[in-house]
């Protein structure tokens, strides 16, 4: 008996203070969290990617989440190339440790509305930024699962969802354009995709829908390589390779596409309305879209 009241007293003395040490680590974190000025925080990232993507970002209400997140709800994206994207919620859980050594990392998910499936119409991903006050390099990822376009994409798209990847990173984050100048790959693929007809120029691309498409694109200062780009389905089918430089706004984007259709009946009949030579059903075209993409020629 006197052993074992031996053991027990050196085992208090060997893990009374590392209880101790643990508890306070414990009270310190726990301060550390509920002290965090989430507030400021929030008005930063709003303010900062109003004016980083040029849009007008506004948010009904927002609130603290658990364990140490900013949730906002009925957020609206709106511009005058985009016109007016909901979000019905958003949620952006902050990296507490990074943010005390200067960094700042976000892990964020977007809830698209009039979804029905579960796990459906979300945008996730990571957002990691050098230092608080934005002037260094700035990376973004994240993945697309089953977003509806018709939400997002009106009056352009009336239906299809998307689902994919994309990474994208530059170094400077001050400046309008400054995302421009970095790098990234987008890789998607469209199901069930209606695009409404087009006004291009003096004529207007008539209404097309394809049951399929698959793009994948690699972006280096503002260059970017559509290394993939095809679609079939009603219409008939299509593949694309070339360039599009980005600029501001981005209807003024410089395409250098060469384009092959492989027209069904319907976009035959659609076609009918264009100035372009007949497009007899079965029979390959191939032809280039060049200049920028509010008023790009086609060169047969």
């Amino acid at each position: 008996m006197t052993v074992r009241l031996f053991a027990w007293a050196e085992t208090l003395k060997v893990t009374g203070p590392l209880g101790w040490g643990l508890a306070s680590l414990a009270c310190f974190i726990v301060f550390l969290f509920l002290t965090f000025p989430y507030g400021p925080l929030q008005n930063r990232l709003l303010s900062e990617l109003n004016r980083a993507s040029g849009l007008e970002v506004r948010a009904a209400d927002w609130s603290l989440g658990l364990p140490a997140a900013i949730e906002w709800r009925d957020l609206v994206l709106a511009g005058p190339t985009i016109g007016t994207i909901p979000i019905e919620a958003a949620r952006a859980t902050v990296g507490i440790f990074q943010a005390c050594l200067g960094r700042l990392v976000l892990d964020y998910g977007l809830q698209f509305p009039g979804t029905a499936p579960t796990g459906s119409g979300r945008a996730s991903g990571s957002l990691t930024m050098a230092s608080w006050s934005l002037p260094g390099p700035v990376s973004i990822k994240g993945h697309l699962q089953q977003v509806d376009l018709a939400t997002v994409l009106k009056p352009y798209v009336s239906h299809g969802t998307v689902q994919g990847d994309f990474t994208h990173q530059w170094d400077n984050a001050q400046g309008a354009d400054a995302a421009l100048k970095g790098e990234g790959t987008v890789k998607v693929e469209i199901k069930d995709l209606v695009v409404e007809r087009i006004a291009s120029g003096t004529s207007s691309i008539p209404s097309l829908t394809f049951d399929r498409v698959q793009a994948a694109i690699a972006c280096r200062n503002g260059a970017c390589d559509v290394t993939e780009l095809k679609g079939d389905g009603a219409d008939g089918s299509f593949t694309a390779q070339g360039r599009v430089v980005l600029q501001e706004p981005v209807q003024q984007s410089l395409l250098d596409l060469t384009i092959t259709v492989i027209p069904g009946a319907g976009f035959s009949q659609k076609a009918a309305s264009l100035s372009l030579p007949p497009f007899q059903p079965g029979t390959p075209l191939t032809f280039k879209l060049v200049g920028p993409m509010i008023t790009a020629k086609v060169a047969f």
